[in-house]
């Protein structure tokens, strides 16, 4: 007889804002980021008629969260069509070593609809996190060493629009 838990994926709705939003605060503070948002944000961005992200949750068939997965499409000229850009993913340190953040990605490509024919995955990974770098490092993730992260925060928005 196994241990193994069944973690099963699915697509997250409203009523998940909650534990989303609960497994973003374990990653942030795995990170050392600062988390802002709040369960009112994911609700408010992610499930409305035009939502910002779409998300993943991986859970238990007794309902425990132990993986949630935040994605956002994204088209390149260079791949010719559409991909997704996982934003968070996240697996319980009880869970871990059981291939679910692999289950996370491939689910993020296969519930995305048809016609966007996914070509790529994109994401970041922190130079100081080593242990998830190997793991994107084993699924085939690579360097762009032409491209680099650059944000503009909201506040600086008027930059673009100053014309003095």
């Amino acid at each position: 007889m196994s241990n193994v838990e069944i973690i099963s994926i699915r697509r997250a709705d409203a009523e998940d804002a909650e534990r989303l939003n609960a497994a973003l605060v374990a990653l942030s503070e795995v990170l050392g980021d600062t988390h802002v948002a709040d369960a009112g944000a994911l609700l408010r961005h992610g499930f409305n008629d035009v939502p910002a992200f779409s998300a993943l949750i991986a859970e238990t068939q007794a309902g425990e969260l132990r993986g949630a997965l935040l994605s956002s499409p994204v088209f390149s000229t260079t791949y010719g069509g559409a991909g997704i850009y996982v934003s968070d993913l996240w697996v319980s340190d009880d869970a871990r070593g059981q291939g679910l953040g692999r289950r996370l990605l491939a689910a993020a490509i296969e519930m995305a609809p048809e016609s966007w024919d996914v070509r790529f995955l994109k994401l970041a990974v922190y130079d100081d996190n080593p242990r998830a770098r190997a793991f994107y490092d084993r699924l085939g993730f690579e360097d762009d060493p032409r491209e680099t992260v650059l944000r503009l925060a909201k506040t600086d928005f008027d930059r673009l629009t100053d014309e003095t």
